[in-house]
């Protein structure tokens, strides 16, 4: 082979070691820019899901708060119905009382 020729294949071995280097720069560029990209829709995704707990969570406590409204307020009225039975109930025990010392004095 001719001198001429070999500095041929020489020059054309560096442009293809440097159009391969240059590939592989620009590959190694892609794949940091998808994982930065699929990095980012994690986050929003994550984001997304935690936002969806709070609102489930919140929801969550609402509910029992109305709940324990509805539970206490019965309660207040059990107790409400308890105590007026219960005055009733004294106040007869006093009559009963009354009219059995009177009966005794008489």
């Amino acid at each position: 082979m001719s001198t001429k020729t070999l500095e041929k294949l020489r020059g054309f071995e560096k442009e293809q070691e440097q159009r391969l280097e240059q590939i592989q720069a620009d590959s190694l560029n892609e794949i940091e820019k998808a994982r930065k990209d699929i990095d980012k829709k994690l986050k929003e995704e994550e984001e997304k899901l935690q936002k969806k707990k709070e609102a489930s969570v919140a929801k969550a406590k609402e509910e029992a708060n109305r709940e324990s409204r509805e539970i206490t307020k019965e309660y207040k009225k059990k107790a409400e119905q308890l105590e007026k039975k219960s005055s009733k109930n004294f106040k007869k025990a006093v009559d009963k009382l009354f009219s059995i010392v009177l009966e005794k004095n008489v």
